[in-house]
């Protein structure tokens, strides 16, 4: 049976759900169209309930632009989902991107595996894997020092959702965070080759309806904490392959 497959979609970009949801279905798979919000369209109270300025001044190097609010909060609300509907494990996926057939068979392969958190199924970067266990002739799982920053497609548990939905109130960008996974005990790994990329081809719309500039407000001491705790950050391994592996 098909885990979700939720796809973060603005209200708006009806052409772009279409797209994508397209590509899912012609390698036999369905997706859920999951409507983003819109963090221009918060109220200061809403965005209090999700985002703390507090903390983003302490611990981020640099202030949190509407667009980044809104799309942490459309993950988040993804997990909330999981947590609340006790959702064994889904894929979240951006709309802004190209899906790879062996999609099918990844997933088939994530089935398999246990204790894990969460798996990435693209990197922008292509950050080495530190250690490999072969999981196929054609599929490699690995753990990472430098996490892929994007979040455009991942695989997540239940147990990674929960651990997850501790970073609220959060303070930093969604993809930022998953970074810091030593934090919430979050496992992180990834297969090889990656089914998901990212379609140059399109502008986000997340972002353009998000649109806003970030806060001229960094300090030298904010960009050295910051750099300082990402630098502590990799020492650490992102996750142990042979708990999530064995059978």
């Amino acid at each position: 049976m098909q885990p979700p497959i939720f796809i973060i979609n603005m209200a708006s970009s009806i052409e772009r759900w279409h797209t994508t949801s397209t590509r899912l279905q012609a390698i036999g798979l369905e997706g859920t169209r999951f409507e983003a919000t819109v963090g221009k369209a918060l109220s200061e109270q809403e965005v209090a309930s999700w985002y703390s300025s507090e903390l983003n001044l302490k611990r981020h190097h640099r202030n949190m632009t509407p667009g980044e609010i809104g799309c942490y909060i459309s993950h988040m609300r993804i997990w909330e989902k999981m947590r609340d509907e006790n959702i064994p494990f889904c894929i979240v996926l951006e709309d802004d991107i190209k899906i790879e057939p062996h999609l099918v068979e990844v997933m088939q392969q994530i089935g398999k595996l246990i204790g894990w958190d969460l798996v990435k199924l693209s990197d922008n970067c292509e950050n080495s894997f530190i250690d490999e266990v072969k999981l196929s002739d054609k599929y490699i799982l690995g753990n990472y020092l430098k996490v892929p920053n994007c979040c455009n497609g991942y695989a997540l548990s239940l147990d990674g959702a929960k651990k997850l939905l501790n970073r609220k109130p959060f303070f930093r960008p969604v993809d930022v965070d998953i970074q810091f996974h030593s934090e919430v005990s979050l496992n992180i790994t990834g297969i090889k080759p990656y089914p998901i990329d990212e379609d140059l081809s399109f502008i986000s719309d997340i972002a353009s309806v998000n649109n806003g500039r970030h806060s001229n407000k960094s300090t030298f001491w904010r960009n050295f904490r910051h750099r300082k705790d990402m630098y502590f950050q990799r020492k650490k391994i992102s996750a142990d392959l042979s708990k999530i592996t064995q059978k």
